[in-house]
Parts: structure tokens; sequence; C-alpha cells
């Protein structure tokens, strides 16, 4: 099985679910409009940024998907590399549970451990693309 194609199912249903989740956003904000951008709460904001991360991060996975069989990674590698992609959508999920609390600090530890798993990736991305010269030319 292709290391990927988790990255690919998975960024797929991300940008679905982040596309239904900004769908809710837009047909809700005219409340806000009268009072002005400013006055939006700190709850609403945070599911705002839960969308917004979302669409990257699932781009992200499909750039991923697409990509790992090029690296020069080992088997191994290259399933860590995918699989820390795939859990980096636990920043926008936290997010999200951020929002839903109305910034409950409780749930950053889970958006920063998303972070730290979505760098993690791009850092295996960078290892894998300048391992070898020859092959970087063909990623």
């Amino acid at each position: 099985m292709r290391s990927g194609r988790i990255n690919i199912l998975v960024g797929g249903l991300g940008i679905l679910l982040a596309a239904i989740g900004g769908f809710f956003l837009g047909f809700s904000m005219d409340a806000y409009f009268d009072k002005g951008f400013y006055a939006v709460p700190l709850g609403r904001y945070l599911l705002k940024a839960g969308h917004t991360h979302g669409m990257p991060v699932a781009l992200y996975n499909l750039i991923i998907g697409s990509l790992i069989e090029k690296l020069s990674l080992t088997d191994k590698g290259k399933k860590w590399c995918s699989w820390l992609a795939v859990l980096a959508f636990i920043m926008p999920i936290g997010l999200v549970l951020r929002g839903l609390t109305n910034g409950a600090m409780t749930f950053a530890p889970v958006v920063l451990l998303g972070s730290l798993c979505f760098l993690a990736s791009a850092v295996m991305v960078m290892k894998g693309a300048a391992a070898n010269p020859e092959q970087r030319s063909q990623v």
C-alpha cells in the first residue's frame, strides 16, 4: 500500500469538513455585522480559526500524499512523515474545541500538539527532498 494514500483520503475529508464548517459560519455571520467586526466573541473567532486552519492542513495532506513516494526517506520515515501530516489535523480540531468551549485553555495543548506534528512532518519533507540531489530535481 502506498504511504500517502491515507493522506489523500484524510485531506479530501478535511476539505469537505472545513468547507461545511465554513458554510455554517457564513450563514450565521449576519448577526455580527451590525455590531462590527471587533464585536465577534472569542469562541466564534476560534471556530473561524479552526475552519481557516483546517483547509491548509487538508491541502498539505493532499500534497504529502502525492509527494511522499518521491522523497528520499526510508519506508519507516515515509510512514512517520505521512502519519505526522495526518496528526497535524489535531491543530484545527483543537481550535474548534476551544471555540466550542468559548476559548477555554483546556484544549490549548491539543492545538500545540497538532502544530508540532505539522512542523515535524515539514522537517521530514525537507530532509527527504534534500537527501539525494539527483532525486530532488524529480520532486
